[in-house]
């Protein structure tokens, strides 16, 4: 979980955009994850894991506008990054956070990186 959060920070700092290929590849590598050890996740760690799938979320869309050859790729992947989000935010709602709280608490992540 921690490389996954640590990559998504290091993208983010980047000056240029990564390729396809490795935007697909990273986001596999995510939703491996999720579908293995997502109910393992605490608190923490479902934070940051919203962010990274927020993330992932907007730049598939912003991708997918592009009209790019992969346009259609990166609509499926924003639409499944949306599904976990909300599954993430219904974890942390039962961690017992209400939306004002998970906004601060991403807010915070977001401006650490």
């Amino acid at each position: 979980m921690q490389e996954l959060f640590d990559k998504m920070k290091e993208y983010l700092n980047m000056d240029s955009e990564i390729s396809f290929e490795e935007f697909d590849q990273y986001y596999k590598r995510v939703i491996a994850f999720l579908g293995d050890d997502w109910q393992k996740l605490n608190e923490e760690e479902s934070m940051q894991m919203l962010f990274i799938l927020d993330n992932l979320k907007s730049n598939s869309e912003d991708r997918a506008k592009r009209k790019l050859k992969e346009a259609k790729k990166y609509q499926k992947i924003a639409q499944r990054t949306e599904i976990w989000a909300s599954a993430l935010i219904k974890r942390l709602k039962e961690f017992g956070l209400n939306d004002e709280e998970i906004s601060k608490r991403y807010e915070a992540i977001y401006e650490a990186v």
